[in-house]
């Protein structure tokens, strides 16, 4: 059923992206049409992933199908479902909801956004695929120093974020002035950001940063570091709100990789055991919950 959607469309400043996240943003007002993508049209028709450019962990192959872990994960569940065609959109991880709900990409691959309440107001996400902490990679001149978001704060020090990362609002909550916090459109650039020193501390979420830790800086003057005074976050893949069917699908469909074991051997094939700890056991309720 094809209706009318009312969709926020706001255009601002970065410095007031990270202001208004806190107090509100003024914002124009945009129709458009879409229509639920029901699991018989996604058998038929295929499924557009969105991914990050964030190799091995997702990424586009040269032919343009979509690779790395959480996409290989993708096709997994949704084949278990009888969803056998996939297609790939790379863009910024603050690109993907609105893809979404402009019917751009059908959802977002299952590591590439954690499960907050401001976003379950925006789509409807699966049950938590990967789950883990927050990870620092600073100079080794900051070991002993930096732990947490407040620390940055404190000691007024610039951070690098991947933009509508949780890291970005953990960084304002902690304090952090919206000057010194710096916003990268991947992983590898963010490193980049750290080795020119335009940035003092880059943050992911735990296995993504120690991972290009070891694989982008000199480990002899970098550190990684486990962040401290953050809760246990999850990672699912997004729908649009009115993709309840196929969201329930891809559900079933996790649920038999995991019975399977094929979702534990993709983990250990990444090396992203320690993601599965609350796979199972946390609930996309309670992350939604405020």
């Amino acid at each position: 059923m094809i209706y009318k959607r009312i969709v926020l469309f706001c255009t601002f400043s970065v410095g007031l992206v990270l202001a208004t996240l806190l107090v509100g943003t003024l914002c124009t007002l945009q129709t458009y049409s879409a229509s639920a993508t029901t699991l018989d049209e996604a058998r038929s028709g295929g499924v557009t992933i969105a991914i990050a450019n964030e190799p091995p962990w997702m990424q586009l192959n040269p032919d343009g199908t979509p690779a790395g872990l959480g996409p290989e994960r993708d096709e997994a569940i949704l084949r278990e479902v009888g969803i056998t065609k996939f297609t790939g959109q790379v863009m910024e991880y603050g690109a993907m909801i609105p893809a979404i709900q402009s019917k751009r990409a059908t959802l977002s691959s299952s590591g590439a956004l954690f499960v907050r309440p401001e976003r379950c107001q925006a789509v409807i996400f699966s049950n938590p695929v990967s789950c883990g902490g927050h990870g620092f990679v600073l100079p080794v001149a900051l070991a002993g120093k930096v732990s947490s978001f407040k620390d940055v704060a404190d000691q007024s020090l610039k951070i690098g974020v991947c933009g509508g990362c949780a890291e970005q609002r953990l960084a304002i909550e902690a304090g952090v002035k919206a000057d010194n916090i710096l916003i990268y459109p991947d992983g590898t650039s963010g490193m980049k950001l750290l080795a020119d020193k335009r940035i003092d501390v880059f943050a992911n979420d735990s296995t993504t940063a120690s991972d290009l830790q070891k694989r982008l800086s000199d480990l002899a003057v970098t550190e990684f570091v486990r962040v401290t005074g953050t809760k246990l976050s999850c990672a699912a893949a997004a729908f649009g709100k009115d993709d309840v069917e196929l969201r329930d699908a891809y559900n079933e469909g996790l649920r038999k990789i995991i019975a399977s074991g094929t979702y534990m051997k993709m983990m250990k094939k990444y090396g992203r055991d320690e993601s599965t700890i609350g796979v199972g056991e946390i609930t996309t309720e309670q992350l939604c919950a405020k």
